[in-house]
């Protein structure tokens, strides 16, 4: 019944995510669906796969953390101060390759042929032989009661993200 469960569950996971994506009401009901599967289990868990009487118990919980390590990661990508982190760090990996093929850094980001959000903003200040810098930013992302939004910054001569 633990694996019937836990793959009933999955599927409703990930069509709710899907369909609905990462909002707070989403995640509560999936949060409240998997809670109500460990109760189930805990009070009608059975003998099963050889184990003891709360096999399916556990493997209740193991699909909950499977299913918490795929969503928790992803929820914290589409927050607007960690977008403009993800952008410069796929910057990063196309300028590397760019460097391999070039032997030079870029500033223009054409070449590059990134996809990128619409809502991030990128400029590529320095690019020469030996290194770039490159600053990213978030519209939604201001920590200061200025309004102004933070900017992070690429910088390859001193190991990437400052």
């Amino acid at each position: 019944m633990g694996c019937l469960l836990v793959l009933v569950l999955a599927g409703v996971s990930t069509a709710a995510i899907y369909f609905l994506g990462y909002s707070n009401w989403v995640l509560i009901v999936l949060g409240i669906l998997w809670l109500a599967a460990t109760v189930y289990s805990f009070i009608f868990g059975h003998r099963g796969f050889g184990g003891g009487p709360r096999t399916d118990l556990l493997i209740v919980i193991a699909g909950m953390c499977i299913t918490a390590a795929i969503i928790i990661p992803q929820r914290e990508a589409q927050k607007p101060c960690n977008q403009p982190k993800i952008a410069l760090r796929k910057l990063a990996d196309a300028e590397n390759k760019y460097f391999a093929e070039h032997k030079t850094f870029t500033k223009d980001l054409q070449l590059l042929s990134l996809s990128l959000k619409p809502e991030v903003y990128i400029y590529v200040a320095i690019a020469d032989e030996k290194s770039f810098i490159a600053i990213a930013t978030h519209d939604l992302c201001s920590k200061g009661k200025d309004g102004i939004p933070d900017a992070f910054r690429w910088d390859s001569a001193r190991g990437g993200l400052q």
